[in-house]
């Protein structure tokens, strides 16, 4: 009996040895994500991580028989250690990059990965126009700041009366941020608005800032910046007497956002592609998923990095790491939380665009 105990010993230790070696002898992919995972923009960065590892932990890790390891890197908004990082994704045989969260840092990663035609980049944030209409390895569930994307929100602006507007813009993401007031501009004048007062910059002396904005007396004020630097600004405009309407991009539209403003976010405008209380079934499945997980309610860009890693997952299922151009532009329409993801041939989508407002402290969609 002992020896029969022995033997069924063996047998287990056997199975057991030959299961971790089948499993390890699956073929790997790796998938490199880059993009602000500390300071001021990791409010973009983590929640894009929190997204995509709930995707993949839906599919165990593993697609078509094939292991797949996710690699996250800090691009620490700097341009060097951003192209160590893309270069060393290359050095590994990483095919498939996540990033960046910021069109400026995407711009320094674009210019490596165009170079090799067998890979494939994607985000979920980086918004400049500068991007689109390019036939190259650059993609995203993103809209870019182009005159569609901003006709709804102009029609708002006009139908509210506001005719002056003075926009201030994050010099730190420059390709994105001032991208974003000029295309604004373009639309707005398509729609019988008038050119804008001014450019200006968060980083500009705050007080120099409140005395332009009194001199210039502007209908509406449009912020363009991350939600610490664009709470900031409302915040201290706020203090100093400016009751001029705000809006802002949907950059700047976060928790944090309300958090660190307090009462002075109250009637602040948004236009954005999400809805936090969207009643579509995919999206309700996917954040009680997320809150069951992270104890916490799922942010725009917990959305974005979820849709951006399920469309991967759906171009994995569809064939080689190195032909998920060649799938995407095939099948061009996704199934995203809110909506129908649409790629053009180009890699820029189309989604639907709402207008919200601070009220009670909560983001309200309003007509």
């Amino acid at each position: 009996m002992k020896k029969l105990y022995i033997l069924l010993a063996i047998v287990i230790l056997l199975i057991v040895y030959f299961l971790y070696i089948f499993k390890e002898s699956k073929e790997l992919v790796k998938i490199g994500f880059v993009g602000a995972l500390t300071a001021k923009y990791s409010d973009l960065g983590n929640p894009m991580m929190n997204g995509i590892i709930l995707a993949f932990e839906e599919e165990k890790y593993e697609i078509n028989g094939k292991r797949i390891e996710l690699i996250f890197k800090d691009d620490k908004k700097d341009e060097e250690v951003n192209r160590r990082i893309v270069n060393d994704f290359i050095s590994q045989g990483i095919k498939i990059v996540m990033g960046n969260v910021t069109s400026s840092m995407s711009k320094i990663s674009m210019s490596i990965i165009n170079e090799h035609k067998d890979m494939f980049m994607i985000s979920a944030a980086s918004a400049s126009n500068e991007f689109s209409g390019i036939d190259d390895q650059f993609f995203r569930v993103h809209v870019a700041n182009n005159e569609q994307r901003f006709s709804t929100f102009t029609k708002y602006i006009k139908d509210n009366n506001f005719k002056k507007i003075y926009g201030i813009y994050d010099p730190g993401n420059i390709t994105y941020s001032k991208d974003y007031l000029e295309n604004f501009e373009k639309s707005f004048i398509s729609h019988g608005g008038e050119n804008f007062i001014k450019y200006a910059k968060t980083d500009e002396n705050l007080d120099d800032l409140v005395s332009d904005i009194n001199s210039s007396n502007p209908d509406l004020v449009l912020l363009c910046a991350n939600s610490v630097d664009a709470a900031r600004v409302v915040q201290y405009l706020r203090i100093k007497g400016i009751e001029t309407q705000i809006a802002s991009s949907e950059w700047g539209m976060t928790p944090a956002f309300i958090e660190n403003t307090g009462k002075y976010s109250e009637g602040i405008i948004f236009n954005i592609d999400y809805d936090e209380d969207s009643k579509n079934e995919d999206f309700i499945q996917f954040s009680n998923n997320f809150k069951k997980k992270y104890n916490i309610e799922p942010s725009l860009y917990v959305s974005k990095g979820y849709e951006l890693a399920r469309v991967i997952i759906e171009l994995l299922k569809m064939g080689d790491q190195i032909e998920l151009k060649k799938n995407l532009l095939i099948k061009k329409e996704f199934k995203g939380l809110q909506d129908t993801i649409i790629f053009d041939k180009y890699g820029d989508v189309i989604r639907k665009f709402n207008t919200f407002k601070v009220i009670n402290g909560k983001f309200e969609k309003v007509e």
